[in-house]
């Protein structure tokens, strides 16, 4: 009977010590995160994150230097195809034809901004505004980088689809199945939770050794 007893406590510690890492496998030590998300400029999903997880995220973690990070506005039920004519471009996307403007103006911002930490706030600005007007008046602040009047062309013109479609790329390449927007990828994995609670889960289970900007408890 101690012999029993004995071989299953030891069986269970095995097991305890094969779940925790697999967890930790995980853990970054030291080098940086790469997030990849690719959302829709109506969503109200892809909106909620990025105001609320994305943004608070970068702002406590940011000044750590360990996170990459690289949006695509580019969604599910989107497509861009080029016209009969060959000359443009002819998109349709999940949330009609303001969506498209907006994912549109994004994709003009990205292009002027190719660093994220300078296209991020604008682009989250854009997202979920109810036309690109409204974006503009409201993102596009003086003194900027971008001049409201160029991105408002961008977004309009054949150049601003073109760039738009271009993102259909990057699905492709990395999220072919996506079905969900937000779609979120942490070092090329899709990880559901990084929706729901960016900042804990990235801190739990991606960043070591653990900033004094993470959370004390520790949940995933």
């Amino acid at each position: 009977m101690t012999i029993i007893k004995t071989s299953f406590i030891y069986a269970s510690f095995l097991c305890i010590l094969v779940l925790c890492s697999s967890k930790d496998t995980e853990v970054n030590n030291g080098e940086k995160v790469n997030i990849v998300a690719f959302g829709e400029g109506r969503c109200s999903d892809t909106s909620f994150w990025m105001k609320w997880h994305w943004l608070p995220m970068w702002r406590m973690l940011g000044s750590t230097g360990r996170i990459n990070f690289e949006y695509h506005p580019f969604g599910i039920k989107t497509t861009c195809v080029d016209s009969d004519s060959g000359d443009d471009v002819v998109c349709e996307c999940h949330h009609g034809a303001r969506e498209c403007l907006l994912n549109q103006l994004q994709a003009c911002v990205i292009e002027a901004l190719p660093n994220f930490e300078e296209y991020m706030e604008v682009v989250t600005c854009i997202q979920g505004k109810q036309n690109i007007s409204m974006a503009a008046e409201a993102c596009f602040n003086e003194p900027s980088k971008l001049e409201r009047a160029k991105m408002m062309s961008c977004a309009d013109s054949r150049h601003g689809r073109k760039l738009f479609s271009d993102h259909e790329n990057f699905v492709a390449q990395m999220a072919p199945e996506m079905d969900w927007a937000p779609w979120i990828l942490i070092n090329g994995k899709r990880y559901k939770e990084a929706e729901e609670d960016l900042w804990q889960f990235l801190c739990d289970r991606f960043i070591d050794p653990r900033p004094i900007h993470c959370p004390k408890k520790i949940i995933y």
